[in-house]
């Protein structure tokens, strides 16, 4: 339960979230009520805020950042092979097959 306590609300989750939420409250309650009033003076101050909040948005938000798959880099000069224990590495011996041949070979003699 704490895993995944953990895994919904790490910072990586989160923050997407919350900023959406944050963007959404501040259309809802800031912008639209401020470009429906008659008044031009707070339509353009709406305006610079839905863009201001829109530009913070993306540039805040790096989705690359935060659906991105880490991978982990190896170092230079190293292979998958280091990482394989060396009793893995060595030929193994093969056994011993005998072979039985149904024909059976006589010797004919005249």
């Amino acid at each position: 339960m704490k895993e995944l306590f953990e895994k919904v609300f790490n910072k990586k989750t989160a923050t997407p979230i919350f900023v959406g939420f944050g963007t959404f409250a501040i259309f809802n309650f800031i912008v639209f009520p401020g470009l429906t009033t008659a008044n031009t003076f707070f339509n353009i101050v709406s305006a610079i805020i839905a863009a201001f909040t829109l530009l913070f948005v993306f540039y805040y938000l790096d989705f690359d950042r935060f659906f991105k798959e880490e991978v982990k880099e190896v170092p230079p000069g190293e292979t998958e092979l280091d990482f394989i224990p060396p009793e893995e590495l060595k030929p193994k011996k093969k056994k011993a097959v005998k072979k039985e041949n149904p024909i059976v070979k006589v010797n004919k003699t005249k």
